[in-house]
């Protein structure tokens, strides 16, 4: 009777620490998680895509593979959070990263890297798929957003940056789709390049850039 009684207390107790290790390992699989995503929008933040940029690039100097890089800044969305707020502004940022996933393979990575900018990785790719992807971005981002039942219009300024035979350091490649989407934004910007979109944000007299007068 006292040997069952031990028996059933050992059982228990090793239940108990087989619901604790699994705790542990559901806590430790989150931390992990949320190390590497975006709170907001659940894609892979500035850690994780560095991360895959340099397995994609030693990937690439195996196989012999060009990589490319979009780098993607939302035009209007300071004024969205100005004018309708903060929580209007995550929603934004949670439906364009679910476009952004529509747009690229599941061998890309998607990355919000703060604020309105994101970032994503093409490997295995070239300067034609690249482009296209690109004008599949900018399509997808000009469709109106529905907010609260009213419709929202915003664009996207696209920086490119396609691999060179020169080896290159992740950051740097990361700089030079940053400093290309900073072109593209200056041309828009100044008008030099009026595209539709903002024709439509002037056209509701809410969001218009400047120099584009408001209807």
């Amino acid at each position: 009777m006292v040997q069952e009684i031990h028996m059933e207390t050992l059982r228990q107790e090793n239940q108990r620490l087989r619901r604790r290790v699994t705790q542990l390992e559901e806590l430790l699989r989150v931390l992990q998680y949320d190390a590497h995503h975006d709170p907001l929008t659940g894609l892979a933040n500035r850690a994780l895509l560095l991360d895959r940029l340099t397995i994609a690039l030693g990937m690439a100097d195996r196989m012999h593979h060009l990589i490319g890089i979009l780098a993607i800044d939302l035009d209007g969305f300071k004024l969205v959070n100005d004018e309708l707020g903060h929580q209007a502004g995550d929603q934004i940022l949670k439906i364009v990263s679910a476009r952004l996933m529509l747009c690229v393979r599941t061998t890309d990575t998607v990355a919000r890297m703060g604020g309105d900018e994101f970032i994503i990785i093409l490997p295995d790719t070239t300067g034609k798929a690249v482009a296209i992807v690109r004008d599949k971005i900018n399509r997808s981002l000009a469709q109106p957003y529905l907010l609260d039942k009213r419709e929202v219009v915003l664009g996207a300024s696209i920086g490119k940056f396609m691999q060179t035979d020169l080896p290159m350091m992740p950051e740097d490649m990361l700089a030079e789709a940053d400093e290309d989407m900073y072109k593209v934004k200056l041309i828009r910007r100044h008008g030099l390049e009026l595209p539709v979109m903002w024709k439509d944000i002037a056209a509701t007299g809410l969001y218009a850039p400047p120099g584009v007068p408001q209807h």
